[in-house]
């Protein structure tokens, strides 16, 4: 009788796969590269993933979702002490030296699907969940729906363009000093926006 397969084996295999991949591309993934690397048979990621595009679909989408926790919580739950408090502590998470390389992950992954022309690509997607998060909450604070959707952009845009300023040159805490101004600045056009809406 063939033995039951193990539910814990595939995200144990990504966990393993994403440590393996800091300092590393997705287009260095294969098999081969990984079965080296993480000492097994290449069947393994055959049984657990099918095919190479299947695994990288895979890694992408666990790169992304590392933040989906922080995506739970209710922006309009927020006042605008609770939104400065929530982003700074996850800019906190996101600057980590972990997840700095995850998000460079992510960013390659968005290029790959903006060549291979994949709009709803799992990487791409993220920047929306971002925009659709600070959307609400600006929203929720009396912004009208198209200006709110607006300033998310402009504000998610620059968080992504400060991640990767954090990454190209190594300094977290300038860039967290930069990144609490830059929630700041939106919190208050988000408030003068709703006073001027009444």
């Amino acid at each position: 009788m063939p033995r039951k397969p193990d539910p814990t084996r595939k995200p144990e295999l990504l966990g393993q796969i994403l440590d393996h991949l800091t300092g590393r591309t997705l287009a260095t993934v294969s098999f081969r590269t990984l079965a080296d690397a993480l000492g097994v048979s290449t069947y393994v990621f055959v049984y657990h993933f099918g095919n190479r595009a299947q695994l990288i679909e895979e890694i992408v989408r666990a790169v992304v979702s590392r933040l989906d926790h922080l995506l739970r919580v209710d922006p309009s739950s927020l006042d605008d002490e609770g939104w400065r408090r929530f982003m700074a502590d996850a800019w906190a998470e996101v600057s980590t030296p972990r997840n700095l390389q995850l998000q460079r992950l992510e960013f390659e992954a968005a290029m790959l699907e903006m060549v291979d022309g994949d709009q709803k690509g799992i990487a791409r997607s993220a920047v929306s969940a971002w925009q659709g998060f600070a959307t609400t909450w600006a929203e929720a604070r009396g912004v009208d729906p198209v200006r709110s959707e607006r300033e998310a952009r402009l504000f998610t845009d620059g968080v992504y363009g400060l991640q990767y300023d954090a990454m190209a040159t190594g300094e977290i805490e300038r860039v967290g000093v930069a990144f609490a101004a830059h929630a700041d600045a939106f919190a208050v056009r988000v408030a003068s926006l709703s006073a001027a809406a009444v």
